[in-house]
């Protein structure tokens, strides 16, 4: 595979941090399920079969961002702030994980 002129490939071009990858899962999964639907951290980690504790973490994150709303108890979960038509990738990307260019 030619390299770019940085050196990297097209295989190592976007390095983004587990968090990042955790959260652009988890937003396009939340994003899926029907208009206020709520999701609970453990049927999302169940989804993706990873750690409910660091998925929590990430989402916390997602909602003190204000990509997400989240309601505690019976019938809580976390849901999209503002419609998915009006979150992009690289919004969440970089909130999680700085700038990319």
């Amino acid at each position: 595979m030619k390299p770019f002129s940085n050196g990297a490939t097209m295989t190592t071009i976007l390095n983004i941090s587990d968090a990042a990858s955790l959260a652009l899962h988890a937003m396009a999964y939340i994003a899926s399920r029907p208009e206020g639907v709520r999701c609970a951290v453990g049927d999302v980690a169940e989804v993706f079969d990873l750690s409910a504790a660091h998925l929590s973490k990430v989402l916390q994150r997602l909602t003190q961002l204000g990509f997400l709303e989240s309601r505690r108890g019976p019938g809580g979960g976390f849901i999209l702030a503002r419609p998915a038509d009006r979150i992009t990738l690289l919004e969440v990307l970089e909130a999680m994980d700085g700038a990319v260019l």
